[in-house]
């Protein structure tokens, strides 16, 4: 996880990215993600949006066949019940953060 948490802010990026999306959207959308990885709220902005769910994943379960906490299933889940959108159907080994950010700004079909 190192790589990930000793990095500089990433909201700059965020911004950057995502210029329509307000602080509050983008800092809610995180939160999902922290909390479906059981990570701390002050590594909110550690992430930036072209990280691939799969490396954070696989930064936290270096090793094959070690038990999860079923992250993977928990941010799938929050994130469709929060937004009502299809995440399971778009998956891919390579999303990333922003994929997914961008799912959620898309109005429910």
């Amino acid at each position: 996880m190192r790589r990930f948490l000793e990095r500089g802010c990433a909201g700059y990026h965020w911004r950057r990215r995502f210029p329509e999306a307000s602080k509050s959207e983008i800092r809610e959308f995180l939160d999902i993600f922290l909390d479906a990885f059981g990570f701390k709220q002050r590594w909110r902005l550690c992430f930036s949006p072209e990280d691939r769910v799969m490396d954070v994943y696989r930064a936290l379960y270096p090793g094959r066949g070690t038990p999860d906490g079923m992250e993977l299933e928990s941010l799938v889940g929050d994130l469709e019940k929060r937004y009502q959108v299809n995440i399971i159907g778009s998956w891919r080994e390579d999303i990333t953060l922003a994929d997914l950010f961008l799912q959620t700004r898309r109005p429910a079909a």
